[in-house]
């Protein structure tokens, strides 16, 4: 049997091919090891508290499976805090109150509109007061049963504004949800903006009056 004998030119043909598949491999490998990286949401806001498993009748297991943090937007719902985790339509971070319409948009578009447009907005109105009475203390008296719990907290928020809100259904039973989205600073002083919270509502179809639920 006889052996072929490979010239120069076959040499450096061979040489060529394992140095282009060493090239693909290597390719292959840093792309495989490659790894999406998210931005995390803003830090959760620690004191106030909006979900805890006194809720109306029907929905109390529910609302209490939903968890206690008041940046905890029920699972049920879309998530505008997931929405607008990737930030690309928003101002960055600590742009100040004029940037506050752009992140009005962004919540809007977060969760599609399923209310009729004035109880939206009658809702989110309400909804911002009464977080602005949970961060603040300022204004716990209008609903006493509300801050029955949480009266003797003296730990408040500082610097609190609201930079969007909207009303929508309660996917967890009768009444409305509002979702917002605001900054402050904590007790320790930390100002940051871009935190989020809910307060569900039931109305009273007698009176037609909105009444915070936890």
């Amino acid at each position: 049997m006889t052996a072929t004998r490979r010239g120069p030119a076959a040499l450096i043909i061979a040489t060529v091919l394992l140095a282009a598949t060493g090239m693909v491999l290597v390719g292959i490998g840093t792309s495989s090891s490659r790894t999406t990286v998210s931005t995390p949401g803003p830090e959760s806001p620690a004191p106030p508290v909006v979900q805890t498993s006194r809720s109306h009748p029907g929905v109390a297991k529910r609302s209490a499976a939903a968890g206690s943090s008041a940046s905890a937007i029920a699972s049920a719902a879309p998530s505008p805090s997931a929405s607008l985790a990737g930030g690309e339509n928003l101002p960055p971070s600590m742009s100040g109150p004029k940037a506050d319409p752009v992140v009005q948009r962004a919540l809007d578009d977060a969760v599609p509109a399923d209310l009729p447009v004035g109880v939206a907005h009658e809702v989110a109105e309400l909804g911002v007061e009464v977080w602005l009475a949970e961060a603040t203390g300022r204004g716990r008296d209008r609903w006493p049963d509300y801050f029955t719990d949480h009266g003797a907290r003296t730990a408040f928020y500082t610097r609190v504004r609201v930079q969007a809100a909207i009303g929508r259904k309660d996917p967890l039973g009768p009444g409305a949800v509002v979702h917002l989205v605001w900054a402050g600073a904590g007790p320790a002083g930390t100002f940051m903006d871009g935190r989020t919270a809910t307060v569900r509502f039931i109305r009273d179809e007698r009176s037609g009056t909105w009444t915070p639920q936890r």
